[in-house]
């Protein structure tokens, strides 16, 4: 199971409580908080939570104090500080370990494959001087669609029970990745 959130963030973010999208870094279970399995902070239903998200940073070029280009980056993110594993997966076997950490590490995979659609469509985008709201609401409908799409991920994998439907969501979500390599370099300057 997972969270998402959609950020504006300052180029500052702590790294240690962030971690951001990176081809061949998988999560492990050091990446989640152990909660009580009574505690309500995650659903009963569920081993984990993963909150997975798109944040992105924009910076501003001036001239003689007018905007005249943006640097926009968008990111794929989990938020360790909001990812949870319940204590009684530290008691599951090796094999149930690393497929949940699969299904989690999926929802991550989902938030990028968002991510690159955005710097996509980011390229095509027209924006005015109301750059800033356009960009915000931009990545606001990319979240939501991503959102939909986790919600239909857990939904048709169970949770990562189903173990066909895993196999196949694990396939088309690495087709998907493959299809956007294009984008995963996901910075983008627009002239104003």
């Amino acid at each position: 199971m997972q969270l998402l959130c959609c950020t504006a963030a300052a180029q500052t973010n702590n790294s240690s409580s962030v971690i951001f999208w990176t081809e061949g870094r998988m999560l492990q279970l050091q990446d989640f908080k152990v909660v009580n399995d009574s505690l309500d902070t995650v659903d009963d239903k569920v081993s984990a939570l993963t909150r997975t998200g798109i944040t992105y940073y924009l910076t501003t070029d001036k001239v003689n104090g007018r905007p005249v280009s943006i640097r926009i980056t968008v990111e794929a993110t989990v938020h360790k500080q909001n990812t949870f594993i319940k204590e009684r997966v530290l008691d599951y076997n090796a094999s149930v370990k690393q497929r949940l950490l699969i299904h989690e590490q999926k929802h991550f995979d989902i938030s990028e494959i968002f991510a690159r659609q955005a710097v996509r469509d980011l390229q095509n985008l027209r924006l005015s001087a109301n750059y800033r709201n356009e960009i915000a609401d931009f990545v606001q409908t990319k979240f939501k669609a991503a959102e939909f799409y986790q919600r239909l991920y857990d939904e048709d994998t169970q949770h990562g029970e189903d173990f066909a439907a895993q196999d196949e969501w694990n396939e088309k979500i690495a087709e998907q990745l493959e299809e956007l390599e294009a984008y995963k370099r996901k910075v983008i300057v627009k002239k104003l």
